[in-house]
């Protein structure tokens, strides 16, 4: 992989055009991230993400959505008309110069508007081409509609989510969209690498049913193997799942099997802090899992843990079931998320100045550290067609002709 000039951003010479809507604008950001030049296209009607809430101060407004925000930070932002002769013919000149193109349209769609990935190879071999679609590009659902609802079902993840006999339950934040652009941006890069070894650049079909699928832990064997059809446990026995406590709810698992080493710490820190009744948590047939699944059973542990989980925060029954060896996590908000002394010890957030907003915004950070490549916000997400007379300037478009194009529609200059 090539490494800039001063050697400060491990793709620093990597160069991407995204023609991405909602979906595949997070592929673009973790190129952005890590030094890549990432080109966003925006049609004349705007991202759809910039009239997504929430918005900065709950003012509504082109640049104040902080879904786009986030989505497209370190990226340059041009506004073209690709359904237009010349809007294409800047698509062709743009990809000359260009590693990756990553685009989220419909199968075919982009084929028959001619800048599709056939049309592009004979003008750039070594080209990269990622498309994020629902279904992928091949099969009968390829041309179905689609929404992260649907493709979470499609993909098995949302029944999993249910516990039961309850109704499947929906992640939130389109999750789906997420594990797609996730696996394209690994794709875009194993491509990228091949093509600089090869000279052969690739088409990278990405199906965000796919890449939902992958995320069902063993369901797909516990079927192929037992017939077993896998749901979330929930509080399906004592002792495991969700249980109050004083300034919301922990996820307790002290039951596993015949196994007692987790049950067993657990019923002596209860009996230690004289619950009423805990002594019956120790008596010998709680090691038994059909004793645990029995309802009584599931009500009495639930009455006495409560007793005791509701006089104490979920951070003090986190740090202390810690040094018990007891298995009680805190079920925490984003507020919890926000201020957790462990990502913030580790400088997880980071905060900039957007000028476009008029103040600061705090973003997540990268879930990964790389010790000598460096994760950096360098630049506030695009202003509707904040880069597009650079970027033509930089193809070889003199000034005359940028208005020209600017005033028939073409494309549009901040």
């Amino acid at each position: 992989m090539d490494v800039d000039n001063d050697g400060n951003h491990a793709l620093g010479k990597v160069r991407v055009l995204e023609l991405a809507g909602e979906l595949g604008a997070y592929t673009g950001k973790l190129f952005a991230d890590l030094g890549a030049e990432v080109i966003r296209i925006e049609s004349l009607d705007g991202d759809p993400t910039r009239r997504q809430k929430p918005f900065f101060r709950d003012n509504p407004g082109e640049e104040n959505s902080l879904r786009y925000q986030y989505l497209n930070t370190n990226k340059k932002g041009m506004v073209l008309d690709i359904t237009l002769p010349e809007g294409r013919e800047i698509i062709r000149k743009l990809v000359q110069n260009v590693d990756i193109l990553i685009e989220s349209n419909p199968p075919g769609y982009l084929d028959k508007l001619g800048i599709g990935y056939e049309q592009l190879r004979v003008i750039n071999p070594k080209l990269v081409y990622t498309a994020i679609t629902p279904y992928g590009q091949t099969g009968p659902y390829k041309d179905y509609p689609y929404s992260d609802l649907t493709v979470l079902a499609m993909g098995g993840f949302l029944y999993m989510a249910g516990i039961e006999n309850d109704k499947p339950a929906q992640a939130p934040d389109k999750q789906s969209y997420f594990m797609g652009d996730l696996y394209a941006a690994f794709g875009s890069i194993v491509a990228l690498y091949h093509a600089n070894i090869t000279g052969e650049g690739q088409f990278v079909d990405i199906s965000l049913q796919e890449s939902v699928t992958t995320a069902l832990e063993n369901a797909i064997q516990a079927y192929d193997l037992e017939g077993r059809i896998q749901r979330a446990s929930g509080s399906v026995e004592a002792g495991y799942g969700t249980y109050c406590c004083k300034d919301g709810y922990v996820y307790v698992m002290a039951a596993m099997g015949r196994n007692t080493h987790l049950w067993d710490p657990l019923a002596r820190w209860l009996i230690e802090e004289k619950i009423p009744d805990a002594e019956s948590l120790a008596c010998a047939q709680w090691a038994e899992p059909e004793y645990r699944k029995r309802k009584e059973s599931k009500e009495l542990f639930k009455q006495i843990f409560e007793r005791f989980s509701r006089q104490r925060t979920k951070q003090e029954l986190y740090e202390e079931s810690q040094k018990r060896k007891v298995v009680i996590y805190p079920v925490n908000t984003s507020k919890d998320v926000s201020k957790n002394p462990q990502l913030n010890h580790r400088k997880f957030f980071k905060a900039m100045r957007v000028e476009a907003l008029g103040g600061t915004v705090c973003y997540p950070g990268a879930p990964y550290k790389l010790e000598k490549v460096p994760w950096e916000l360098r630049k506030a997400a695009p202003y509707f067609g904040e880069d597009t007379g650079l970027v033509l300037l930089e193809s070889g478009y003199s000034k005359s002709q940028i208005k020209s194009l600017a005033e028939r529609g073409v494309v549009y200059v901040k």
